[in-house]
């Protein structure tokens, strides 16, 4: 049983063929190419994907299309993009969450969201002021899965992963279904209506199916169910058998999201003012909480970029060859704020520190990558979950760098479950697809019992060597925060 998944990422854009063999998930091969800016590239990048995956022929039974989130494009009337890819880091409605901060406890008890610079409710408001002769020519606005979905399908959908990332849409009450549309009192604060707004689809509904057009574009026959599978990260821990409560993925990339699933919602003002949101899981039938950090990745091809290129390989590989001969804190974990710190104990202002410039480079590598799981320690110890984690599966895909791998292991002091799929998200969007399509047995019950991508368990270590180095590392950063009276209390710098 095959599908093919789709994963449209900040910085690459992936398509994968997976099939699941005895209750196994394999993926049988993969593409990726840089992410456009570009609509009609992205489509042309995902088709041509397609096509390279389908040239040997084969059934596939679903296609599955997981993106980042607070990003997207306005269509007009015809169906075509009126901008590029207005993406979630260039903080386009900036002033216009700061002119509502005095609604956001309001906005975030109703949605889940915070009001920030990369809310897409935001976005259109900045859209609507600053870009009024594109307001007038929009449609419809969708995110990127959707605009994927729409080129393969024609239909304009969501799904309430996506949805829940707007701003715009409501929460479901603890029990209740997701909601099938966007909520009008929301949409209002941005003069929005819902009808320039997808349906969405349910957790166990398919998006629409694949048009003949888009079949002879792809080589995928046409008629084929296709699903907006969701945020990437939530895709990814769904993925991740991250389904019941005190489960935790820590999913990795150019940014890093920490999601624990849970067994009662907390009080939502507690969770908005750690800078952290509230969601429904892929299967849209458990609340879990997100802390997100926008410099993981991006934190480690900062510092990496310092470096000549030919060098990146070797200076990782060496700094792994250290730790497994010397496992001890550094004692410099760097702060991997290249935009801000968005949870725990938002600070907007946060800045990246610097490694110890006499220390070699491998050293610095090992500092850089501690600041980074030190960071996700603090997200997952600041989430209100009630109970301690009973399971994080770390997923990171095969390019996570030895270095990193093994300071996640032993940063972490829970069992760890690390998830070696090439493409997690991909991979996952291509499992959910088949359970959402009916291709695994009646849908409700597929998407919570799907198969789970395979995971290694390594031996836990024998004590928690990080935990003084992780505490010093949390007060250095909060010592770097504003003084109560709006005076600056911030350090020069935090390594």
């Amino acid at each position: 049983m095959r599908a093919v998944g789709i994963d449209v990422g900040t910085s690459s854009t992936k398509v994968v063929l997976a099939e699941i063999v005895d209750g196994r998930v394999r993926e049988v091969a993969t593409r990726a190419a840089a992410t456009p800016r570009d609509v009609r590239s992205l489509l042309e990048v995902v088709e041509a994907g397609c096509r390279s995956l389908m040239a040997d022929g084969g059934d596939v039974q679903a296609v599955g299309v997981a993106s980042m989130a607070e990003t997207g494009a306005p269509i007009g009337a015809d169906g075509d993009a009126l901008t590029e890819l207005l993406r979630w880091d260039e903080g386009l409605g900036a002033s216009d969450a700061g002119e509502l901060q005095d609604l956001a406890p309001e906005v975030f008890a109703r949605s889940g969201v915070r009001l920030s610079a990369k809310t897409p409710l935001m976005t259109w408001r900045w859209l609507r002021r600053a870009r009024p002769e594109i307001w007038d020519l929009m449609a419809c606005w969708l995110g990127a899965a959707d605009l994927v979905v729409h080129g393969l399908t024609g239909e304009r959908v969501t799904d309430h992963t996506l949805a829940g990332r707007t701003g715009g849409y409501r929460l479901a009450a603890p029990g209740r279904a997701t909601p099938t549309a966007f909520d009008v009192s929301l949409l209002s604060l941005a003069g929005m209506a819902r009808d320039r707004l997808p349906r969405v689809a349910g957790a166990d509904e398919i998006a629409g199916r694949l048009s003949a057009a888009a079949a002879a574009r792809t080589g995928l026959p046409a008629g084929l169910p296709v699903v907006v599978a969701g945020h990437d990260h939530q895709v990814a821990a769904w993925a991740a058998g991250t389904r019941s409560p005190r489960d935790v993925a820590d999913s990795l990339g150019t940014a890093e999201a920490v999601l624990t699933v849970l067994a009662r919602r907390p009080d939502p003002e507690q969770v908005r003012r750690q800078g952290m949101s509230l969601v429904r899981t892929a299967a849209g039938d458990a609340d879990a909480v997100v802390a997100g950090s926008s410099s993981a990745g991006a934190m480690l091809q900062d510092w990496l970029s310092r470096i000549p290129a030919a060098e990146h390989k070797a200076v990782l590989a060496a700094a792994a060859d250290e730790l497994a001969a010397d496992d001890q804190p550094t004692g410099a974990a760097v702060a991997p704020y290249l935009r801000g710190r968005q949870s725990p104990e938002p600070d907007p202002e946060a800045r990246a520190g610097r490694p110890p410039a006499g220390w070699t480079r491998q050293r610095q590598a090992r500092a850089v990558v501690e600041g980074i799981c030190y960071q996700a320690r603090w997200m997952i110890e600041s989430q209100p979950a009630q109970e301690v984690p009973q399971r994080v599966a770390v997923i990171a895909g095969s390019r996570l760098p030895a270095l990193w791998t093994a300071l996640k292991t032993a940063t972490l002091p829970w069992p760890v479950a690390l998830v070696r799929a090439a493409e997690p998200v991909a991979t996952g969007a291509a499992v959910l697809a088949l359970a959402r399509s009916g291709a695994l047995g009646a849908p409700a019950d597929a998407v919570r019992t799907a198969p789970a991508l395979d995971a290694e368990t390594p031996a836990p270590p024998g004590r928690d060597l990080h935990a003084e180095a992780c505490a010093a590392f949390v007060r250095s950063v909060r010592a770097a925060l504003p003084a109560p009276d709006g005076s600056s209390g911030r350090s020069a710098a935090v390594d």
